[in-house]
């Protein structure tokens, strides 16, 4: 093969690894937990069923089985406390209403054993996103937020596993 034909073959792989990593795309490999952590029982704060919801799905997903027991010697305890929003406003329009909020949500979480001891944690976990048209009409709004709450809640349940990946006992 050429030099020439080898360049033609370069430039676009080179592009195409610059264009994936200039927009944040990691390849995450499957979580690779601790063995403690296969089974789990959990104590889920108050606040959000969708993210509750969001977590055990996560969780199943990425292999561990949720019990509904006592925690045990063998058993862990995934214990959540409630969701914390915090928003920031970012643009105003020029009758002075909101146009655009940062929301970040965050949440601490605990592994804990049959005492209520925590082997990991607190770890606190968070996310944010981005809420345009907060001037729109309300219902429109209030669909709008909706819809962007979910996705956070996903990202948010994918983060606390992504998280207990590196969990050490």
């Amino acid at each position: 093969m050429s030099l020439h034909v080898r360049t033609l073959w370069l430039a676009p792989l080179l592009c195409l690894s610059l264009i994936l990593t200039g927009c944040g795309f990691q390849l995450r490999d499957q979580a690779n937990l601790a063995p403690e952590l296969s089974q789990l029982t959990l104590s889920l704060g108050p606040g959000s069923q969708d993210f509750n919801r969001d977590l055990r799905i996560a969780l199943a997903q990425a292999g561990i089985k949720i019990v509904d027991a006592e925690p045990s010697e063998t058993l862990r305890e995934l214990k959540t406390n409630p969701l914390t929003a915090e928003d920031t406003v970012l643009a105003r329009a020029s009758d002075n209403d909101v146009t655009q909020v940062e929301r970040r949500l965050s949440l601490t979480y605990f592994i804990r054993d049959e005492e209520g001891k925590a082997l990991w944690g607190p770890r606190t976990i968070s996310t944010s996103l981005m809420l345009n048209n907060q001037d729109a009409e309300q219902s429109l709004k209030a669909a709008y937020n909706a819809e962007q709450m979910s996705r956070a809640g996903q990202q948010l349940a994918d983060e606390l596993v992504y998280d207990l990946r590196f969990a050490s006992f």
